[in-house]
């Protein structure tokens, strides 16, 4: 599914390098989305820019080596599919807001399009999976996995204000993160039975802001949770024990099968994160012993 990503992004970008009109149709245009209701998913997958190519498919490839392992094939592309889809529809919507507030007729037919979106949910799923880990980048190594986010949307933020091009780059990128949040924490389909991560510490709303923000939103937050999810949760939990339950029987045909598959993609996805980490430090040493 990886290298199916990077091979879309290199053939839309060939194809809208090759023809502009292939950007009109499929780039999102808030005045002609109806009827090309396709522009929502496949702008998100459009990059014109060939530095941004270049930076989505590395994005991809690094942060689908950490993913796809973990949830596996299939639900990393409904992972995908999902947050394409929010991040299109949300954009959209919010244009349309922007445009009866400010009756800019010229905001309806202005093309959106980027990866960045894309690259904050895979970064919100990096930080689900590894929140400790840390950044194995060259002079980075002092920041952990679960920094990324926050720092993807910080650049995004400042390319944003610099190119006065908010809802490409700081619109989408914020989708992207809100929706893989909700998604990962409240509603992807785990193979042990459960639903979502509500337990999670590090997925909770008020961990991606800095502490001083986090102590303000806290209550906050927690209301809207227990609000909103309570329900969700505690249903969540009376099936966890009834699987858990029904695990521990000896009755014929009800087995832990999908629960131990799960902890086996885990550690899969670990053992060839350690794995490529101490190919790198070996580079290095090697690298190191030659200079000398």
């Amino acid at each position: 599914a990886t290298r199916a990503t990077v091979a879309i992004l290199i053939a839309m970008f060939l194809c809208g390098a090759a023809s502009p009109e292939f950007v009109a149709h499929v780039a999102l245009v808030p005045g002609r989305t109806i009827p090309y209701m396709w522009n929502v998913f496949t702008a998100s997958w459009l990059e014109v820019n060939p530095l941004g190519l270049i930076v989505s498919c590395a994005a991809a490839v690094l942060a689908g080596r950490i993913v796809e392992p973990a949830m596996g094939a299939k639900e990393y592309c409904r992972f995908l599919a999902v947050c394409t889809a929010c991040v299109g529809c949300t954009a959209f919507v919010s244009m349309l807001f922007v445009y009866y507030g400010r009756r800019d007729e010229k905001l309806l037919y202005e093309p959106f399009c980027g990866f960045h979106g894309v690259v904050a949910s895979l970064l919100v799923a990096v930080r689900q999976l590894m929140p400790d880990a840390p950044v194995n980048f060259r002079g980075l190594r002092t920041l952990k996995c679960r920094h990324l986010p926050a720092i993807h949307l910080g650049a995004m933020t400042l390319l944003a204000a610099a190119l006065g091009r908010y809802l490409e780059k700081f619109g989408f990128t914020f989708f992207g993160a809100y929706a893989a949040w909700a998604y990962l924490r409240y509603y992807q389909p785990r193979p042990d039975g459960q639903v979502g991560d509500p337990d999670s510490e590090h997925m909770e709303f008020v961990s991606f802001f800095p502490a001083p923000v986090a102590a303000v939103l806290g209550p906050f937050a927690d209301g809207a949770h227990a609000c909103c999810c309570g329900r969700r949760v505690s249903r969540a939990a009376e099936r966890r024990q009834l699987h858990d339950g029904l695990g521990s029987s000896d009755k014929p045909g009800v087995t832990t099968r999908d629960a131990e598959e799960a902890r086996r993609r885990r550690e899969r996805g670990a053992k060839a994160l350690a794995e490529r980490l101490a190919e790198k430090q070996r580079q290095r040493e090697a690298a190191a012993a030659a200079e000398a």
